[in-house]
């Protein structure tokens, strides 16, 4: 979260590497949209990616993907490359801004997170609706583009990826499924009230979200993590899927697992990364898993029945 600020911040002029990357492959790139969405008479600021798919008449699928905390949308453009996805698959990508502080410095005027529950920094402290907007970007979008209503999912990072838990929890009228990397459930009262599909990737030697969870609040984040299993438990319980996962085949270093027999096609998976840390899977840190198409393909296979 605060601690990879630096680094995703970074990472943010990857994104017109990429996309030079791409013209030069002779791939079609799609086109990035700036623009701002006033909830509650605040404004709301975001990246919209449209893929060359994007021009035709298909309902298309939507992802929003959540930064983590002290981080932006163009940090979560670069960390997780979910725009060259988008343009391949063919669906769009939405990148909102969290909320940032309540009086910013030059230095943090960049600088956001989300209202996660019990977390994160100051959209925590100010109860920021972060709820409120992202139900009103999906409706903005749907109303602007020709989206697949049963085929809309959040993914997020760190602190967005406890958001998209909460999502999940207070949303799952909107969102099919959700993916979750370097978090945890962190609202007090988690109650849905429809089955959502969850896949969770999580490090063994995640520092700043210990996969074992913490005894206490932990300063930095104050915040206090449950043990990552238990989320992914809890899903399963209410997706109504088998009590014990089972292991799937995958590349050496990952521990996969399927939580078998989900009520109404919805589907819970965890993959554990040995010797993972605090980051989004790239191919680097384990050869040959890499988050951002995992992640899609799990969505493409569970839309909203």
């Amino acid at each position: 979260m605060a601690r990879l600020t630096s680094t995703a911040l970074a990472l943010s002029g990857l994104a017109v590497l990429t996309t030079l990357l791409m013209a030069n492959s002779g791939r079609a790139a799609g086109t990035d949209v700036e623009a701002t969405l006033a909830v509650d008479g605040v404004p709301r600021s975001y990246t919209l990616h449209l893929p060359p798919a994007a021009a035709g008449s298909e309902p298309l699928p939507l992802v929003i993907v959540l930064h983590g905390g002290g981080a932006n949308a163009p940090a979560a453009v670069a960390l997780t490359g979910f725009s060259a996805e988008a343009d391949e698959e063919g669906f769009v990508v939405a990148y909102p801004n969290g909320t940032g502080r309540a009086k910013p410095t030059p230095e943090t005027a960049n600088q956001f997170s989300w209202n996660a529950g019990d977390c994160c920094g100051s959209a925590m402290r100010q109860d920021a609706d972060d709820i409120g907007f992202v139900r009103a970007l999906v409706a903005k979008i749907e109303h602007d583009r020709t989206i697949d209503h049963r085929r809309i999912y959040a993914a997020g990072f760190s602190a967005g990826g406890m958001m998209a838990y909460r999502l999940a929890c207070e949303a799952d009228d909107v969102f099919a499924a959700v993916a979750v990397v370097s978090g945890a459930i962190l609202v007090p009262s988690c109650t849905p009230t429809r089955p959502v599909s969850v896949i969770d990737i999580h490090g063994t030697d995640d520092n700043a979200v210990p996969i074992d969870g913490t005894p206490e609040r932990e300063s930095y984040a104050r915040a206090k993590f449950p043990p990552v299993r238990e989320s992914v438990a809890f899903w399963a319980a209410f997706n109504g899927c088998q009590a014990q996962p089972v292991a799937l085949e995958s590349v050496p270093g990952v521990q996969a697992q399927d939580y078998p027999d989900c009520r109404d096609g919805t589907a819970v998976r965890y993959d554990v990364v040995d010797g993972g840390y605090h980051a989004w899977p790239d191919g680097s840190m384990t050869p040959g898993f890499v988050a951002t198409p995992r992640i899609w393909h799990f969505f493409a296979d569970h839309p909203r029945l």
